[in-house]
């Protein structure tokens, strides 16, 4: 390490605590920071080692106590067993022999003090512990004679005097040990830190004063050394830099003068003082040398654009991609866009782009734009465009709002799931639906402002907006299609006269259901009635009482079972019910129920209330059964119903 030599006013000859009351010293800086901190861990140490060494001491004079208190009452028994008063006495005189034993005392075993020696209790010493001991003799049988309690007196205040004084002599030797450690590292610190620091900073402020860079002279292996070493290097970069920005001079001129945009200056009066060869190029000169002075205010071919762009670099100070038409020398305009700012002198620097073949094909956008608008808003199909990614609606034609009740401010603030009143569920049901059935359209149920409900079918597609991925979708109200399928659904599956599945609907699915219980080994049962009696009810009271108990029966069993049971009419009076995920015993009880329901519910009819009571077969499936033999063991459970008597339920 090599440097001036030290000044007399240094850092050795300077006293440290003038150095650390110097806030702009490193060293006091250093020092405080490292104070705070410092002396909060050691007396958290010294605490914690204080706490410890006092337990300990603690614990030992516990220890001793306990261990002199077992072996004088081994003395003791013999001694009081023969009454030898004295020689006890003399036993607890070696007390004395331990600086924390104040005393002792013995007492019968009725409690009644016998002999007592030094500090008692009576004598109110603050502190005062007391260990205790049985004192007893034991027999030859095993047994012992309890003869009274031995009770030593100690304290903790010989020990807690000796702890004070350790810790204090502790203290002071581990403050004298960083009081020494902080002066060597504040002498070191000032030496290897500070030193060559007020050196760099010397030569930081000539080099602010005189402007000539200033190097230091300083040489060390570590950090500070590599820090100067830095510096002195920066100098020679920052020498080499200076010629670097005159080549980069050159290299900035090169490329103003070839720019592919137009690059110029423009001073208040309007003169061009400055502009590369592609102004001259766009504005029909040979070269802006060649030129001579141009005002820019005779190039536009509108005057307005001119005092609009004058009024917005006026409020805003800047334009950018300002459009306007200018003029060439020849006559002839072009389309061009401005770009640039205006400056505190009144100039403008500025860009220029020639942008006609860009409006042209605008223009022709625009007219392309025009005309799918007006195929969107003139089609008389529901027509709407939508976000996929949060299903909002963004267009609408005149027919959604027609249709839907809604204006085009209110369908456009809505997503295209307020208007499907399906749920989520539903709505993958049928896209899957969809996708097995291979078609082009999706089923849904929409609602319109006032509430109705319309069942559609929905087209939709990808299109592309700009650089926006919409969906269109062209909606048809198929409510009564949908009104007609379901009413001639309901005719070919339906029992005209009590709503339950005919003859035919029943057989097709049972058997699906009898398929599936085979496949899955799950339960399945059927369930056969017939209307006791019936035929005289019909020639007593009428084919119409007839039809009304028929309705009224048929309207109470489906009430009765389950929503997956399948029940049917199969002709007459008779009814089937095909009970799935159903056993033996639990067909049993639905039958026996229904049984009852009918004998103890009257039917109103015309003609009056009506009793009719049900006679019911029951099947459980077997094997590999088909809906038709199921059908028949039912039929023959029903017949043995009927021979016991009717009103009655029988297994086959």
């Amino acid at each position: 390490m090599s440097g001036r030599p030290e000044p007399k006013d240094g850092s050795v000859g300077t006293p440290l605590l003038a150095r650390l009351l110097d806030t702009k010293s490193v060293v006091a800086k250093f020092l405080i920071r490292l104070l705070a901190p410092l002396l909060t861990c050691i007396l958290i140490l010294l605490l914690a080692i204080g706490h410890f060494t006092r337990t300990d001491m603690m614990d030992g004079i516990d220890n001793d106590v306990e261990a002199f208190a077992s072996s004088i009452s081994r003395v003791v028994d013999g001694l009081m067993w023969n009454l030898q008063t004295e020689e006890m006495v003399s036993a607890l005189g070696a007390i004395s022999a331990n600086s924390a034993l104040l005393g002792a005392e013995i007492f019968t075993e009725k409690g009644k003090l016998f002999i007592s020696y030094g500090i008692t209790p009576e004598d109110r010493i603050p502190g005062l512990l007391t260990v205790t001991r049985d004192i007893y003799r034991r027999l030859p049988d095993g047994g012992r004679v309890e003869m009274g309690t031995l009770k030593v007196h100690y304290t903790h205040a010989f020990a807690d005097k000796e702890f004070r004084s350790l810790f204090a002599m502790q203290t002071m030797m581990i403050l004298g040990v960083i009081a020494t450690i902080l002066s060597i590292a504040s002498f070191t610190f000032n030496r290897t830190v500070s030193r060559p620091l007020r050196k760099l900073l010397t030569a930081i402020h000539e080099t602010g004063r005189t402007g000539a860079w200033t190097r230091v002279d300083w040489e060390s292996d570590d950090e500070i050394g590599e820090v100067i070493h830095a510096h002195n290097a920066m100098l020679d970069l920052l020498g080499a830099k200076e010629e670097d920005l005159a080549e980069s001079e050159r290299r900035y001129r090169h490329l103003f003068d070839n720019a592919l945009v137009g690059i110029y200056h423009v001073d208040a009066d309007g003169i061009v003082t400055e502009a590369n060869q592609t102004v001259a190029q766009l504005m029909g000169y040979s070269s802006m040398e060649r030129a001579g002075r141009i005002n820019a205010r005779n190039h536009y071919a509108r005057p307005k654009d001119m005092e609009r762009l004058r009024a917005i670099l006026t409020s805003q100070g800047e334009v950018f991609r300002f459009r306007t038409r200018l003029r060439r020398v020849d006559g002839s305009e072009f389309w061009a866009e401005l770009s640039g700012r205006l400056n505190a002198d009144g100039s403008f620097n500025g860009i220029l782009q020639d942008v006609t073949d860009l409006v042209e094909a605008r223009h022709a956008l625009e007219e392309r734009d025009e005309l799918h608008r007006a195929f969107f808003e003139e089609n008389k199909a529901v027509m709407l465009l939508h976000d996929p990614v949060d299903s909002s609606i963004q267009f609408v034609n005149p027919a959604a709002c027609q249709f839907y009740g809604y204006t085009a401010e209110e369908l456009t603030s809505m997503t295209i799931r307020q208007l499907d009143c399906m749920t989520d569920e539903e709505i993958y049901r049928e896209l899957k639906l969809a996708a097995e059935e291979h078609r082009g359209y999706f089923k849904h149920l929409h609602t319109q402002k006032d509430g109705t409900r319309r069942h559609v079918e929905v087209f939709t597609g990808p299109i592309s907006l700009g650089n926006r991925q919409l969906y269109y979708s062209i909606v048809h109200d198929v409510t009564e299609k949908r009104r007609l399928e379901a009413k001639l659904e309901r005719m070919a599956t339906r029992d005209q006269l009590t709503g339950a599945y005919n003859r035919h609907a029943f057989f097709q699915m049972s058997r699906r259901e009898v398929e599936r219980a085979r496949r899955f080994g799950h339960p399945l049962a059927l369930l056969m009635f017939d209307l006791d009696h019936f035929k005289q009810v019909n020639d007593t009271y009428g084919h119409a009482t007839g039809d009304e108990v028929l309705r009224v029966f048929a309207l109470r069993c489906r009430a009765d079972l389950r929503q997956s049971d399948i029940f049917a009419r199969l002709g007459g009076e008779e009814f089937a019910a095909l009970l799935v995920e159903t056993g033996a015993e639990q067909a049993e009880e639905a039958a026996e129920r229904i049984r009852q329901l009918a004998l103890a519910q009257p039917i109103p009819t015309e003609s009056g209330p009506l009793i009719v009571t049900a006679s019911i077969g029951i099947a459980s499936l077997d094997g590999e059964e088909s809906v038709a033999d199921l059908l028949k063991r039912a039929d023959m459970g029903l017949y043995e119903a009927k021979q016991a008597g009717r009103n009655t339920v029988r297994k086959a």
